[in-house]
Parts: structure tokens; sequence; C-alpha cells
């Protein structure tokens, strides 16, 4: 008897974590077509154990948007014990202005946190983590090209470009030949130009890559495709770190860009109800 009822318990475990986690997904591109969204965008949930404040900023180096005063005032009424940042670990400046201006909100994450005596990190999987997802389906060269050209069309739209983009790619290529698994060609600006020439044929210098190649909704390219899964991974990644800092009992500030918050919410209030 009692081992039947250990069964049945079991199964019910199982039945329950496997419902749980076909409800908490992430949204699909479709389903977020189909009404629009604006920044910020900012999710505050507060289940029985543990808070989050999520806030999806449309990306700015401007100290003077009103979406830096607003993190501002949240991060006051929260009083958050973690803090998260998209981004990576930028340095933590000396001013508030610095921050943003210089590294954006993540900047503005780090120097309220370091002000506060808040532990903070970074809310993004590890570039060798992401790249052994992304080589689970593509060639290495192809994901090296992903990360490089996308960086080359992103270069100086949010700041003050402090370096050419030339210095700035042989930093990428180099740092990324440090990457398990990325060790591969291209290694010099050469031969990114050559490697750009064989897969992007009748479309000029790598220099004039277009952003729309990197958008996931999109289908025009490998880069595309890479872009969609590369996006699902650190949706996923995000996810789960913000449901165990919360269901540990803390109180959660973090600050991405609003796409990564509107996808995740189904999944994250599914998990945190």
């Amino acid at each position: 008897m009692f081992r039947r009822l250990l069964f049945v318990f079991c199964l019910f475990v199982s039945m329950a974590a496997t419902s749980c986690s076909r409800r908490a997904r992430i949204m699909s591109w479709k389903e977020y077509e189909r009404r629009p969204y604006s920044a910020p965008y900012i999710l505050d949930i507060q289940p029985p154990k543990g808070h989050v404040l999520y806030f999806g900023a449309g990306h700015t180096n401007n100290a003077a948007d009103p979406q830096i005063s607003e993190i501002e005032r949240l991060w006051s009424e929260v009083h958050p014990d973690i803090a998260l940042n998209e981004g990576g670990d930028p340095p933590t400046a000396k001013t508030r202005d610095e921050a943003v201006t210089k590294y954006g909100e993540p900047g503005l994450v780090r120097f309220l946190a370091a002000r506060d005596g808040v532990r903070v990190s970074s809310i993004e999987p590890t570039r060798a983590s992401e790249t052994a997802d992304l080589l689970k389906k593509f060639k290495p060269e192809q994901v090296k090209l992903f990360f490089v050209l996308r960086q080359v069309s992103e270069y100086g739209h949010e700041n003050k470009a402090v370096r050419t983009l030339d210095e700035q790619v042989q930093i990428t290529l180099s740092n990324l030949a440090a990457v398990p698994g990325l060790n591969v060609r291209p290694t010099s600006i050469r031969e990114l130009e050559s490697a750009y020439s064989l897969y992007f044929p009748n479309r000029g210098s790598f220099k004039y890559v277009q952003a729309s190649w990197f958008d996931p909704r999109n289908s025009e390219m490998f880069l595309n495709d890479i872009a969609a899964r590369d996006n699902l991974y650190r949706d996923q990644y995000m996810m789960n770190l913000l449901t165990t800092r919360v269901q540990s009992g803390n109180r959660v500030f973090a600050v991405v860009g609003f796409t990564h918050v509107i996808r995740q919410e189904p999944a994250l209030r599914s998990i945190l109800h």
C-alpha cells in the first residue's frame, strides 16, 4: 500500500513539473507581433516569497532620458537586495551621468548598486555557454561572423566610439578566438573581408552590414536564424536566473531591453504565481 501511494505521489509530482515546464515558455515572435509594445515595459511581480521589478528599457545613453529617472524612482521604492543588468559587467562609474553616458542602463544599475551596497551581476549567459548552444546547429565560422558583424551593425549607434571600427573589430576577433569553439577564421580584418565576400557576395564591405540581418523576426539569411536561436537561449537563461533568485526570497531589480521582458513575461508569471 505504501509503495502504491509513493508511486502515485511521484507520478503526480512528475506530471505537475511537466505541466509547469510546458506553461513556462518564452513568448513566440508571432505572439509578440500581435500587438504593439513600447518602452519602458515594466513587470512587477510579488509572489508569496520574493519580489522582482523587471524594467524593460529602450536602450539609451542619454542621462536626461525619462527612463533613467524612472529606474531611479523604482529602485528607491523596491530597495532591492540583488540587482541584475544586461550587457555584461561594465565598470562602475563615479557619477550617475557618467554611468549612463558611457554604459547606458547597465551602467546606471551598476552605479546604483555600488552606491547602496547591493549585490549586482550580469543577467546574461557567458559567451562560452552562448556559443556552445549555437554550435549545436551552426558552423563555428558562422557563429563567429554573427558576433563580429552584429557588433559592426551596432558600432557607434549607442555611444560615441573611442576606437576606429577596424580597431574594435580586431579586438573582438581576438577576444572571440579565446572562446571555446571559436578559435577559427576569421582572425584578422583581411580574413573577415574574405569570409564576408564568400557568405555575402556582391554586398560590398563588411562595414556596410545591415541591422535587419540580426533581427530574429526576419529570415533574410543564416544570421537571422542564429539571432533567433541566440535570443531564445538568452531569454531562457534570464528567466531561469530571475526565478531562481526570487524563489530564494530575494528582492530583485533587473533592467534589460524591453523585448526581453515582454517575451519572458508569460513564463515568469506562470512560475512566480
